[in-house]
C-alpha cells in the first residue's frame, strides 16, 4: 500500500511540475521567444528537411525564396552559411543530417497539415516549429519510459520511478525537453536509452533483428555526434565484471558472428547518406565541417570549469547528478554496468570538455552530459537504493537535498526562460544572488557583469572626482548638439570598436582613504541594438583589474524593477549607467586608470557626462 502511494506521489508531482512549467513558460509566450522559433543549432539541424523535401536543393541551403513568408531570422542564418564554403564553392551546413532524420516524421506531419489547410507550406511556419517542439516532448517521454524499464531490471518499481523522475526534474534534460527544443540532446538521450535497453535484450536473447537494430541505433548516435563513438563501449563492456562473465561475453560474440555482421552493416547504413552528401558538396567522403576555428584541445581539457563553474558548469545547473557520480562507488548492486560506467563517464567528460567551447553556449548547463543520463540513471538509482536502507536521519537529509536540488534546477529553468539568467555568461556569485528569485534590480545586473557586490550607498560617501568628460563646446564632427539640454553636446559613437574616454594616473594623496571607484555616464541608443555583441562600459588598470559593465540593459524603460532582464533595449531614451569597483591593493605611482567603451558590434551610441570618482566609508 505504501509503495503504491509513493509511486502516485512521484508520478503526480512530476506531471504537475512539468505541466505547470509547460503552460506558464512554454505555451502562449511572446512570438520572439526562443520557444516558438527556429534559431542557432536547432535551425542548423533542421535545415536539411525543408531544403530536401520542399525546395529540393541540398546544395544551396542558403538560397531561400523571398515570396514564401519565411521569417527574417531564417534569412539571417542562411546568410551565415555563405561564409562556410566548401572546396567546390557550395555553402555547407556544418551539422550532420542525424537530428533531421529523427525530426522527419514530425516534419512530414506538419507539412501534410499545411497542405491540407492550404497554407504556406514553407517549412518554417508555426506548424513546423510546433511539431519540432513536439518531437522533443516525444523523445524525452520515450527516453524516460525506457530509463524506467532499464532501472526496473535491477531495482524495485518505486526506486526505478524515483530515479527516472529525479533525472528528469533535477537536470537540464527538463529544460531542453520543454523549453529549448529542437536541439540534438533530447533525441540522443532517447537513443542512448534505447541502446542500453537493446544491449540488455541482446544479451538476454540474441537474435539477428536485435543485433541489427542495436547497430542501427548506434549508427544514428555516431551520425548525430561523431565524438559519441564511445557509445559502442556500452554493448562491448556490458556484463563484463569477472573472469566468468568475460568468458561468457566472448562465447556470446563467437556464437553470434552473423548477428555482429548484421549490426555492423546496420551501423553503417545511416552514415552512408552523410558521406555521399559530403562527397557531393566537398569532393571528399569525410569532411570536417566545423572549420579550423572550432576544434578540440586534447592537451588542455577544461574539466573543472566544465563540471563546476557558473558558466554552464554541469553540476552547477544539474546539482542532483552529484549523487549519480557518488553512485559510481555503489555499482556492486548492478555489477553488469560497473565497467561500462567507469570507462565511459571519465572518457566522455574528457572528450566534451576538450572542445574549444567547453561551456557549450546556447543552453542551460552542460548540454552534452544529457546524452549520458540513461546510463547515469543507473548509478543514481544505485545510490538512492543505498540511502533507502539507511536510518531515518540519513534518508531525511538525502530527501531534503534532492528536493532542494530539484527546486534549484526548476528555478534556473524559469529564470533562463525569463531572461534573468543567461547561464553561459553567469557566475557562482550571480547564481547565488538570484537563487529562487524571479525579478532583478539594478545591482543584480551590475553584479552579473562586474562580478562584484555593490556597496550600500548609505554607508559610503564621495571622496573626490578624479576626472569627468562632459563633451561640451567641441568642434569635432563626432560631437552633436543636444537640443533637449540647450548648450550641451554629446558624443555620437559609431563605427569604432573602442572609444577611449578618461585616463587618470594614480595619486597616492587622493587615494589615501578611498575604498571604491565609481564609474558613471549617460547613454542613449538611437536605434535598437540587434546584435548579441553589446556595448560595455569599461574600467581597467593594466595588470590589476578589468571590469566591464553592459550598457544596454541598464538604460530605463521599466515601470519598475520587476521588468528588468539581462537583455533589454529601449531606443531614444537617455539613462545613467554606474557601477562601483573596489580599489585593488598594490597600486603604484604611474598606474593608469582607464575608462572606455568597448563595442564589438560597431553600433551607434550617444555618450555624455562620463565620470570616474573615488568613494570612502562614512
Amino acid at each position: 500500500m505504501a509503495t503504491r502511494l509513493w509511486n502516485k506521489v512521484i508520478l503526480s508531482t512530476t506531471l504537475l511540475i512539468t505541466f505547470a512549467f509547460l503552460f506558464n513558460y512554454c505555451v502562449g509566450v511572446p512570438k520572439d521567444s526562443a520557444t516558438i522559433r527556429f534559431y542557432g543549432d536547432a535551425l542548423g539541424y533542421y535545415l536539411y528537411l525543408p531544403s530536401a523535401f520542399i525546395y529540393h536543393d541540398l546544395k544551396s541551403p542558403e538560397q531561400l525564396p523571398t515570396d514564401k513568408a519565411i521569417q527574417s531570422d531564417i534569412f539571417i542564418y542562411a546568410d551565415l552559411l555563405k561564409s562556410n564554403r566548401t572546396p567546390k564553392g557550395y555553402a555547407l551546413d556544418q551539422y550532420t543530417y542525424g537530428v533531421a532524420l529523427m525530426e522527419s516524421p514530425f516534419f512530414f506531419i506538419a507539412h501534410a497539415y499545411e497542405q491540407i489547410k492550404g497554407r504556406t507550406d514553407n517549412g518554417y511556419s508555426l506548424a513546423y516549429i510546433y511539431m519540432i517542439k513536439v518531437s522533443s516532448f516525444v523523445y524525452a517521454f520515450l527516453g524516460l519510459i525506457l530509463v524506467y524499464f532499464i532501472l526496473k531490471k535491477y531495482f524495485d518499481p518505486t526506486l526505478s520511478l524515483a530515479g527516472t523522475a529525479v533525472v528528469f526534474l533535477g537536470t537540464n534534460l527538463f529544460y531542453f525537453s520543454l523549453y529549448q527544443t529542437g536541439m540534438a540532446h533530447v533525441p540522443l538521450f532517447f537513443l542512448y536509452a534505447l541502446l542500453i535497453f537493446l544491449t540488455i535484450k541482446v544479451h538476454e536473447k540474441p537474435s539477428l533483428i536485435r543485433f541489427a537494430v542495436l547497430g542501427f541505433v548506434a549508427g544514428i548516435i555516431v551520425l548525430i555526434r561523431p565524438t559519441d563513438m564511445i557509445c559502442l563501449l556500452i554493448p562491448l563492456l556490458y556484463n563484463a565484471y569477472s573472469k566468468e562473465t568475460v568468458k561468457a561475453k566472448i562465447n556470446l560474440l563467437r556464437q553470434n558472428i552473423p548477428g555482429i555482421f548484421f549490426a555492423a552493416i546496420a551501423f553503417l547504413l545511416p552514415l552512408v547518406p552523410q558521406l555521399l552528401y559530403w562527397k557531393a558538396m566537398t569532393g571528399s567522403y569525410v569532411f570536417y565541417s566545423y572549420g579550423t576555428s572550432q576544434s578540440f584541445n586534447w592537451a588542455h581539457p577544461k574539466i573543472i570549469e566544465g563540471l563546476f563553474y557558473g558558466a554552464n558548469g554541469w553540476l552547477m545547473y544539474s546539482p542532483v547528478m552529484i549523487f549519480s557520480v557518488a553512485g559510481l562507488f555503489f555499482l556492486r548492486y548492478v555489477k553488469q554496468w560497473a565497467l561500462v560506467q567507469w570507462m565511459i563517464f571519465p572518457l566522455y567528460v574528457y572528450i566534451i570538455y576538450s572542445w574549444y567551447c567547453y561551456n557549450y553556449i546556447n543552453g542551460l548547463g552542460s548540454r552534452p552530459m544529457i546524452h549520458l543520463y540513461p546510463l547515469l540513471a543507473i548509478s543514481l538509482t544505485a545510490f538512492i537504493r543505498v540511502v533507502s536502507r539507511a536510518g531515518i536521519v540519513v534518508k531525511t537529509i538525502f530527501g531534503a537535498l534532492v528536493l532542494f536540488f530539484v527546486a534549484v534546477n526548476i528555478s534556473f529553468c524559469i529564470q533562463q526562460s525569463k531572461n534573468i539568467l543567461v547561464s553561459e555568461s553567469s557566475s557562482l556569485m550571480y547564481n547565488e544572488d538570484i537563487l529562487f528569485r524571479m525579478h532583478l534590480n539594478y545591482n543584480d545586473l551590475v553584479l552579473h557583469d562586474v562580478m562584484e557586490e555593490q556597496p550600500d550607498t548609505s554607508k559610503i560617501v564621495r571622496l573626490c572626482t578624479l576626472s569627468c568628460e562632459h563633451y561640451e563646446d567641441s568642434l569635432s564632427t563626432s560631437y552633436e548638439h543636444d537640443t533637449a539640454a540647450g548648450s550641451k553636446y554629446r558624443y555620437h559613437k559609431k563605427d569604432e570598436e573602442v572609444l577611449d574616454i578618461l585616463s587618470v594616473k594614480y595619486d597616492k594623496e587622493k587615494f589615501r582613504n578611498a575604498i571604491w571607484f565609481k564609474c558613471s555616464g549617460r547613454f542613449m541608443y538611437p536605434f535598437p541594438p540587434s546584435d548579441w555583441r553589446k556595448h560595455s562600459f569599461i574600467l581597467a588598470i593594466p595588470n590589476k583589474i578589468w571590469k566591464g559593465c553592459e550598457i544596454e540593459n541598464k538604460i530605463g524603460g521599466w515601470e519598475n524593477d520587476d521588468e528588468r532582464r539581462l537583455s533589454y533595449s529601449k531606443p531614444g531614451q537617455w539613462g545613467e549607467v554606474s557601477f562601483f569597483v573596489k580599489i585593488p591593493a598594490g597600486l603604484n605611482d604611474g598606474d593608469v586608470m582607464k575608462v572606455y567603451i568597448w563595442d564589438l558590434g560597431r553600433r551607434d551610441l550617444y555618450v555624455d557626462d562620463v565620470c570616474l570618482e573615488l568613494y570612502k566609508s562614512r
